[in-house]
């Protein structure tokens, strides 16, 4: 699949949550690609990290490592007002 019917494309994403001294690993290095048109289910255990993918996905938070390209916008280079505004849209 290339890169232009790619919708979403997650590099290497990871994210970890910091509780004290102690660091938290939510995501370790997920790589996906997620073609126009297509279907698809996130599916685990509870405290797997399907919440934490898909607030990333959806530009809700950042991720500790890696990238998020939706729809060829690079979510974890652009500002908060600029995820914002692609969440509106």
């Amino acid at each position: 699949m290339g890169d232009k019917d790619c919708i979403l494309k997650v590099i290497d994403l990871k994210k970890a949550y910091r509780v004290g001294k102690v660091e938290i690993p939510a995501l370790r290095g997920v790589n996906v690609h997620i073609a126009v048109g297509e279907f698809v289910s996130i599916m685990g255990p509870s405290g797997c990290g399907k919440s934490t993918f898909l607030h990333l996905m959806g530009g809700l938070a950042r991720p500790t490592a890696g990238k998020i390209f939706l729809d060829g916008i690079d979510l974890t280079r652009v500002s908060d007002s600029e995820r914002t505004r692609v969440r509106r849209e």
